[in-house]
């Protein structure tokens, strides 16, 4: 079984929104998508990373899908890199 939650966002110009928070270290580990809408800007997905591990950063273009399996997850986030609103969707699989 697996924890995980999906949702849709709506980022305006130069907005960021946390999303998820790991309790305690080492963090979890798990699948990560991000997908935008076409039409709108890129969108930043920020993975704070626990040990001193590095943050991962993606830039997804409007009209684009992205998932990443990863370790060790400490913060997740979206930030609007447009100039304009950018909406799509976003999940987070962590198995337990």
């Amino acid at each position: 079984m697996s924890l995980g939650f999906f949702t849709f966002y709506t980022l305006d110009a130069g907005v960021g929104q946390g999303y998820y928070s790991a309790v305690a270290a080492p963090g979890a580990s798990g699948l990560v998508t991000l997908s935008t809408d076409s039409l709108t800007g890129p969108v930043r997905l920020v993975i704070t990373r626990y040990n001193g591990l590095p943050p991962f950063q993606l830039d997804v273009p409007g009209g684009n899908e992205y998932g990443v399996s990863i370790d060790q997850i400490q913060t997740i986030g979206l930030l609007n890199i447009s100039d304009a609103a950018a909406t799509g969707s976003f999940s987070v699989s962590i198995p337990e």
